[in-house]
């Protein structure tokens, strides 16, 4: 990977890290206030989410995985993990806000997310075979140690 690249990676990364961890901690130490959709659909979900607990575990995989990005961390993972996040983040912002500034954020991260995960695809590989063979990590702890 050329020096430029990289550079965009972990700029990409970095904000996106930032961007969950500051938007994760909002929610437990309100920093600034919580957006509220102004569509009613945007806000019947966001109701549903909140009541089923969804929104508080987003809030916990946000603050998470972002720390995990911004600290180059289980980078993979971290990018597994709050996709989901992401996506509906995504949704919300993009087709339910009336403001532009908040459906650019959403779009950017999204866009962000894919990139990165195009930038660490040697690590994802595995997840795309269609007849993957068993490996149960009690049958392969020799060999998966190696990695660590």
């Amino acid at each position: 990977m050329g020096v430029f690249e990289r550079y965009i990676v972990v700029f990409m990364r970095t904000y996106l890290g930032a961007f969950n961890l500051a938007s994760g901690l909002n929610y437990f130490f309100l920093f600034y206030p919580q957006p509220i959709p102004a569509d009613p659909l945007g806000r019947a979900y966001m109701g549903s989410t909140l009541d089923l607990g969804l929104f508080q575990l987003a809030k916990v995989v946000e603050t998470i995985a972002g720390l995990c990005l911004l600290t180059n961390t289980m980078t993979p993972l971290a990018l597994v993990l709050l996709f989901p996040v992401t996506a509906n983040i995504f949704v919300m912002n993009t087709f339910h806000s009336p403001m532009a500034h908040v459906q650019v954020s959403g779009a950017r991260n999204f866009a962000f997310h894919g990139l990165l995960f195009a930038a660490y695809a040697q690590h994802f590989y595995g997840l795309l075979k269609v007849s993957a063979p068993l490996a149960p990590v009690w049958r392969t702890y020799k060999r998966m140690k190696d990695h660590f």
